[in-house]
């Protein structure tokens, strides 16, 4: 006797082996969706604090051992060279919201015990 077509369990057991192919590969790509700009916003903070105290150790140590603590701007990073902006006009571009600059972006840095310059980015509210 010749048979034409699938069966339904045939059919039944190729949906459910696309369908767990299908969630597979979802899931292992989802992961390209995600909003990254604030992880990529933490990076930036990390590098300006590390250029700060660099900026401080070698630019204005004498500043910041005698007032104690100074806070300074990314925009002064930027001017100083110790930073490089974004664009020709010398802003850098918030990753979180692209139409705004991080240029006012204050930094503390504050003259140790130990002789050395920490440098910390100030939150605003």
């Amino acid at each position: 006797m010749k048979k034409n077509g699938y069966t339904a369990l045939e059919m039944l057991v190729v949906i459910v082996v696309l369908g767990v192919f299908t969630i597979g590969i979802l899931s292992a790509t989802s992961y390209a969706y995600q909003d990254r700009s604030i992880i990529y916003y933490e990076e930036i903070e990390h590098i300006i604090e590390k250029e700060a105290k660099l900026y401080g150790e070698r630019e204005i140590i004498n500043s910041v051992k005698n007032e104690g603590n100074l806070v300074i701007t990314l925009n002064d990073l930027v001017t100083a060279g110790y930073y490089v902006a974004d664009d020709k006009e010398g802003n850098v571009i918030d990753p979180r919201n692209s139409k705004a600059t991080l240029n006012g972006l204050k930094i503390k840095l504050t003259y140790e015990a130990d002789n050395t310059i920490t440098a910390k980015v100030i939150e605003e509210d």
